[in-house]
């Protein structure tokens, strides 16, 4: 005889299977067992002297048509409650005329000030209260080319390449025909582009810079111009657009990882699982990583919000605010493009102005605030462990865990015994993430 609790069971998974068929394949609250500790791996040793810095990238275009020093420094308090340590500045040079298309790393003069943007007199105000509200402030530096109106191409052709001809030629390689490519085989040219970007060090203050195609230069000249920098501001932080290694030797802090990028659009779009991702995305991209310095992680920035927008990169925006939060919990740097903190939905070509509404997705701004401010806590000057299953992914400090499920699956999941949690299993919707304080 069946008990009538067995009965009501079996009538409960009969409605529970007609429903599923009523609803075709659409099986998205599904709860999955994944089993948390099925691929274990330690990936970094205690590095006391490493920074994290989680930077922002203010593009002045999606702040302003004009006076964009001035609007950027009016939403400093929303820029630092994402949790930024270093606010990086967009070139805000003046821009050539000759051959333009418009692109500010077309630089007239490299050290001047686009009045659309503003004036000396602003970025000073800007420089000072972001140190008032705890952050550095990095200028963007264009160190390959310049402008064909530049006043070096009059002044000094010789600071040029040249084709057989004799004629200046843009950048080998390339189809930047807006710009001129330098000569980094003329000692005096090297002396004035070091001489340019220890200005902005003394006249303004500035902690760094995020340098533009940084290997497309000779890496003895960063050998040369980073020492002399810091000479004059030691606690200057400099980071290399580059996915070469090596320029860490030249004395860069930060560089760029897109493969890192690309291996997290792949994970969170199903064709890598997570503990390949961990490997193969993370730890080799991180194992040449000296001490003291770190890999820049993102899920966009203006060349990548040219071509797409991470709501559309990653399966919409609750997976994009979830694959920045495990990018930036993991041991590295990580960068916020002024945009997607509004989940905004639309390419942004950085050669035209494209200003934000802030407010426009206040609620999806303030989880990832929120976000941001857990990451912080965390405490990465120790080791870091992490764990994956088939759906999660845990990050540990000694003080705190991220877990996250990376998949469009709503997963339960046990909680490594190794973090020392009291939490021994969690349920986590798709793309859901949960900090679990020691």
């Amino acid at each position: 005889m069946i008990s009538l609790r067995h009965l009501s069971s079996f009538i409960a998974i009969i409605l529970s299977v007609l429903l599923l068929a009523g609803c075709g394949e659409d099986d998205r609250n599904k709860v999955i067992v994944s089993n948390g500790e099925n691929a274990v791996a330690s990936v970094s040793a205690p590095a006391a002297a490493k920074d994290h810095f989680i930077l922002y990238e203010a593009n002045p275009k999606c702040f302003a048509a004009s006076g964009s020093l001035k609007a950027i420094e009016a939403r400093l308090d929303n820029i630092k409650a994402l949790g930024v340590d270093i606010l990086w500045i967009m070139p805000i040079y003046p821009q050539g005329q000759k051959n333009s298309v418009g692109s500010p790393y077309c630089v007239k003069d490299y050290k001047a000030v686009n009045p659309t943007f503003g004036t000396l007199a602003d970025f000073k105000s800007l420089v000072a209260a972001t140190h008032a509200k705890g952050m550095k402030l990095m200028l963007d530096w264009v160190p390959n080319h310049t402008s064909w109106d530049n006043a070096w191409i009059t002044e000094h052709p010789e600071w040029y390449t040249k084709d057989g001809s004799g004629n200046i030629i843009h950048p080998a390689g390339t189809n930047w025909a807006d710009v001129a490519d330098l000569n980094y085989d003329n000692a005096q040219m090297r002396a004035a582009m070091i001489d340019a970007m220890k200005y902005w060090i003394t006249e303004c203050d500035i902690d760094g810079y995020r340098c533009d195609y940084a290997h497309g230069v000779p890496d003895n000249f960063w050998s040369e111009a980073i020492p002399e920098l810091k000479s004059v501001k030691n606690s200057i932080v400099m980071l290399a657009e580059s996915d070469y290694d090596r320029l860490f030797n030249c004395g860069f802090d930060i560089i760029f990882c897109r493969a890192f990028k690309s291996a997290l659009v792949s994970l969170y779009n199903g064709r890598t699982k997570p503990a390949a991702f961990m490997t193969n995305g993370y730890q080799a991209n991180i194992a040449s990583v000296p001490a003291g310095c770190t890999k820049l992680f993102f899920i966009t920035n203006h060349d990548d919000a040219s071509e797409n927008c991470p709501v559309d990169q990653f399966p919409g925006a609750d997976a994009a605010l979830s694959a920045f939060v495990l990018a930036s919990a993991l041991d590295c740097s990580s960068l916020i493009y002024s945009s997607q903190e509004i989940a905004y939905d639309k390419k942004i070509n950085f050669f035209n102005n494209a200003a934000m509404n802030w407010g426009a997705n206040s609620t999806y701004t303030k989880r990832y605030e929120q976000a941001m401010q857990s990451v912080k806590k965390l405490n990465r000057s120790g080791a870091m462990q992490s764990f994956t299953s088939d759906h999660a992914i845990f990050v540990g400090y000694d003080n705190g865990t991220l877990a996250v499920n990376v998949t469009a699956e709503e997963a339960k999941i046990a909680v490594p015994t190794a973090l020392g949690l009291t939490t021994k299993s969690l349920t986590l919707a798709p793309y859901e993430f949960v900090f679990l304080e020691k």
